[in-house]
Parts: C-alpha cells; structure tokens; sequence
C-alpha cells in the first residue's frame, strides 16, 4: 500500500489557502459542517482576513488603530477557526504523547508568518498552504512512528499487547482522538475512523493501522484548527464548553486542554467568568503558561531582535544572548514576582545583569549568575533602557533616533507608520567630534520638507535615548560634543502632547499617559484574542479596570478570560 493511498480526505483541504470554511465536508463536528452559508458566517474569522465583521469598531485585522480603540462597553467579534501556531503543535504533542518526548525530535512545522503587529498567532495569517500542509503531514508520520514504537505502544496503549485488535484500536481512537479533537468523537466519528484503521491493518497489521489513523487524525481539520464557532443562542453564538476549554488550554497554558480542563469542560464547570478567570490564573503560573506570556513580550517589544544585529564595535560581540536574557528576566520580575503594572514596566529603576553585562555596561557586582541591580541614577528607568531594545534599535555604527522613536511611535502609541516614499534621501555619515547624530537627523529629516512631515511625529522622541550608543550603553556626551535629549510627542493633529529631556523623563510620563495604557492593553487583547476576527474593544472592562491600576499585566491576562468575547461570538453585520 503506499503513501498516497494512505492520506486522509482531510489532507485535500489542508493543502489549499483559503478559508477553513472551503473544506467544511472534511470537517466533522456537526458545528462546523452543518452552518449553511458558513463563507459568510465566518467573514473574517481569522483565516479569511475580511475586514469589517463584527459587531463594533473595525478595521483591517493587527491594525495599530483598532487595538488603541475604546468603547463604552465590550464588543463580541465573529466566530473563528485558529490554526494552531507551531509551538502549539509542539506543545500538543508533548503533552499528549509524553512517552515519545526523549526521542522525537519535534514538529517539522516552519516558523509562523506574523502579523502587521508583529504577532505570530493572529488568525488572519495563519493559513494552511500546501508547504504547511507537507510540514503538518511530516511531523503526523514522524509522531506516529514514534507512538507504534515497541517501547512506547504498550505504554500508550496496553491492550495492544494482549488484545490487539479492532476494540483495541477503537479504544485509541476514542482516547487520543478526544485529546486531538479537543472534544469527544462523534458516532459517526468514531466509525469513520474504526473503518480507515481497518482498511489499513487488514492490508498490513495492528501497529500500521494505529500509524495510519494518527496520522489522520493529526491532520483532520478538527486537529489542526481551534474551533471558535460556539451554537446558535438567539442573536449571538454561545461557545462550547469544550471551546471555552480549549481556549483556557491555549491562550493560558500554551497547549491543549487537559484531561482534567476537558473534564471540567463535560460538567459544564467553565459556565461562569469566576471559574473560567480561576483556570486561567492557575494556567499562567505552568511552565507553558508562562512562556505564552514571555512570547507576548518578546513580540511585543522586539527586543530578541538584538540577536539580528551585527555591530562595528567589537565589544558588542557576544553580547546579544547576554542582553536577551537580561530583558527577559526583568520582565519576568516585573510580571510574574511583583505582579507588576504598566507603570511598573515602564520604569523599575533596576534591571538584571551577569559579570559579563556589568563589565560591558560599567556598573553592578560581578556576579557570575544574573543578579538584580539597581540602575545608575541617569542612566534610563524600566523596559526602555533595556541594552537588547537600544542595541536592536541601532545601526550598526551609529544609533537611530528614527528607529527607537518608532519603536515608541507604533508600540507604545499604536500609531501606524506610513508607507515611506519611493525616493527616500539618505541621511550624512556620522561625523565624531564634528556634528551629534541629533544634528544630522534633524537637518535631513526635521528640516527637510519632504521628510519632516512624518519623521517630526517619530525621530524627536527618539532624541530621548541619545545617552545610550549604538550598542546599548550609556555615554555622557558623544564624541566630546553636547548631547540634547528633548523632545516631544506630536498628537494627529500635530499638536505636543508630552514634552520630556531624557529617557528616564519620557518613560515616566508614557508610564502616566492613557494613550499608552490603552495601547499596550488593546495589543495584549489583540494577542490573546488572536486578532479577533477584526474588531476592535473586545475587553473594556477588564481594560478600564488596568488603567484604574486595579490590577497588574499578569492579571489583566487572566481577567481577559471573563470578557464576553471568551465565551460568545456574533454574527458580521451585513
């Protein structure tokens, strides 16, 4: 029998970019089958990408605009089919299948297309096309060889030793499916499935058959895809309890349910906000659990993009690891040990350094472990004086009050950056001693008429950061000139709304500014939310409660649980 004959129907869809909704009679949960029209129910769900849908503010899915927007009250977006992101498959089967864990060597998925926000889990570019498709198959026959083992199968499933056969094969149909599936298999599920892994052991034998039926359910559409459709209930479409779990498993855990999450799920015990917020708040202390948070930050902020860099400066050298694990490690005191606010991210007076960073920096003990230290009066406050953001911020031989202005500019503000001319002039070599990068950046952007207009909303907030080089450290003056760090923040109209001197300056009144809370909130629910099928003010309540400082980032998480969009979706308008 070859491979070809092998593949399940599912495979046919999966191989397509476009809409889940196309392959609905692959899919078997009736939910998903059975929404005549289900092209036009689903609008932008994620893989579609329409704008517009919904029940409130839209717009073009991982805008900037539409995750600074604020409502009187919460919207409810429309249902949504998420593809699992890579490290979702990873986790998936980890989880599943912990006895093949020391010996596989992971999923054979590329790396996930991100968003305009830079987020890699928004629904709207995660599509199946046919080299994801490939991939989805690869690591299905690579997990299933695995699993047939002689040293794992008795331990997955023990009547394989003494009973092996078609009772055997439906009792790991049933088990393993339900985990796949997220959800208890059908009758005519299981039937469909029993029959495949017939065909294929009558042709072959028992540990072929069980193969082949993993491998189709790995890649059934109800696998690859998290189900956000919910049911009919009135006007509104009232999500599932195992959805409801399966969005606890993920947007909290990183993974899939757990038997115990989907048992909960089979009593109806996640009904109320209170017990969804409960599971949730325990979800974020796993090892899983904390990494969806660090992925939040790190796509966030950019700031492993430091790892990228190249510098002319040699002591810079070596040191993208270092700085890497010096922002994680103050996020994650800020986060997870303080349960820490926006304010409080934004400007600790600390940060955590190993001998090599103090040394490169010029201050803190010299410790081999990392060791929290308290910052040089002066010498920045809070995330955005971190080295990894400064030093990815930066060219290679000169600093970027464009880029780190930017950087503020879009993650801070949620402004959208416009599309930069065809001809765009370059900008005078540094010149040490002779004119500050400031000089030059004002006379070839501020002065300029065919930059100003965009480069004065951004590059004069990068001013702020000219105490820092290139590489991430700070300089008293640059090159025995006088550095200026004033600037300001321009409003659409043009208008200053902050006007600050320095770094430490700035990040307190961004840390004070209610454009930057419900920034930085509206893109934390764009991330869980994974885009929300292009609307916007999804979470009010739990963001009017952050920006009254009720609670911290970590909580504000969790509390994104209890919104209506956890557990309702609406119909687009037409």
């Amino acid at each position: 029998m070859t491979r070809k004959g092998l593949l399940p129907r599912a495979l046919l869809c999966l191989g397509m970019v476009v809409p889940l909704y196309a392959c609905r009679a692959n899919i078997s949960d009736p939910q998903l089958r059975n929404r005549g029209g289900a092209a036009g129910v689903l609008g932008a769900a994620g893989a579609s990408g329409a704008a517009g849908a919904g029940t409130g503010p839209s717009g073009a899915p991982g805008s900037q605009e539409l995750a600074k927007q604020r409502c009187a009250t919460s919207n409810v977006g429309p249902p949504m089919l998420r593809r699992l992101t890579q490290q979702e498959f990873q986790h998936t089967v980890s989880d599943i299948f912990p006895q093949i864990v020391s010996t596989w060597s992971g999923v054979k998925i590329g790396t996930d297309a991100v968003s305009s926000l830079g987020f890699s889990n928004d629904a709207a570019t995660l599509v199946v096309g046919q080299q994801t498709a490939q991939e989805i198959l690869s690591t299905a026959e690579d997990v299933a060889t695995h699993v047939i083992d002689d040293s794992v199968l008795p331990a997955i499933l023990p009547c394989a030793t003494s009973a092996a056969d078609a009772t055997c094969a439906a009792q790991f149909i049933s088990q393993y499916g339900a985990r796949l599936f997220r959800r208890p298999l059908s009758a005519d599920e299981t039937k469909r499935y029993g029959d495949y892994f017939t065909s294929v052991s009558g042709a072959s034998s028992f540990k072929l058959g069980i193969k082949w039926t993993l491998v189709a359910l790995f890649q059934s559409a109800n696998a690859v895809y998290r189900s956000e459709l919910g049911v009919a209930n009135g006007g509104q479409y009232a999500l599932t309890q195992n959805e409801i779990a399966t969005e606890l498993g993920y947007n909290f855990g990183g993974s899939t349910p757990s038997a115990d999450l989907l048992a909960k799920a089979a009593a109806g015990a996640l009904a109320t906000p209170d017990a969804r917020l409960a599971e949730a708040r325990n979800l974020l202390t796993t090892a899983n659990g904390k990494e969806v948070v660090r992925e939040l930050f790190r796509e966030w902020s950019g700031y492993a993009v430091v790892q990228a860099r190249t510098k002319t400066n040699t002591a810079f050298t070596g040191m993208a690891n270092d700085m890497t694990s010096e922002t994680q490690q103050f996020i994650d005191d800020v986060v997870f040990t303080h349960n820490g606010t926006l304010s409080d991210l934004l400007t600790a007076p600390y940060t955590f350094l190993n001998a090599n960073l103090a040394t490169y920096y010029g201050y803190g003990t010299q410790s081999a472990a990392f060791a929290r230290v308290d910052r040089p009066a002066n010498w920045g406050i809070g995330l955005l004086a971190q080295g990894s953001l400064l030093a990815a911020n930066a060219h290679a031989d000169a600093t970027s009050p464009t880029w780190r202005g930017l950087l503020v500019f879009q993650k801070m503000f949620c402004n959208t950056k416009p599309k930069p001319p065809p001809s765009v002039p370059s900008i005078a070599a540094p010149s040490p001693g002779v004119t500050t990068t400031r000089q030059r950046y004002e006379t070839s952007h501020i002065a300029n008429p065919s930059c100003s207009a965009c480069h004065t909303r951004w590059d004069p907030i990068g001013f702020a950061f000219e105490h820092f080089d290139e590489i991430g450290r700070y300089r008293a003056n640059e090159g025995g000139l006088t550095i200026d760090t004033t600037g300001y923040v321009l409003d659409e109209s043009g208008n200053k709304t902050l006007t600050f001197d320095g770094a430490t300056d700035l990040a307190t009144q961004l840390a004070g500014d209610p454009a930057v809370t419900d920034c930085v909130s509206g893109l934390m629910s764009e991330y869980v939310y994974a885009g929300g099928g292009g609307v916007g003010c999804l979470a009010e309540t739990a963001r009017t409660a952050l920006a009254k400082g009720q609670f911290g980032l970590l909580e504000y998480l969790a509390q994104l649980s209890t919104e209506r969009q956890f557990s309702e979706r609406a119909l687009p308008s037409p």
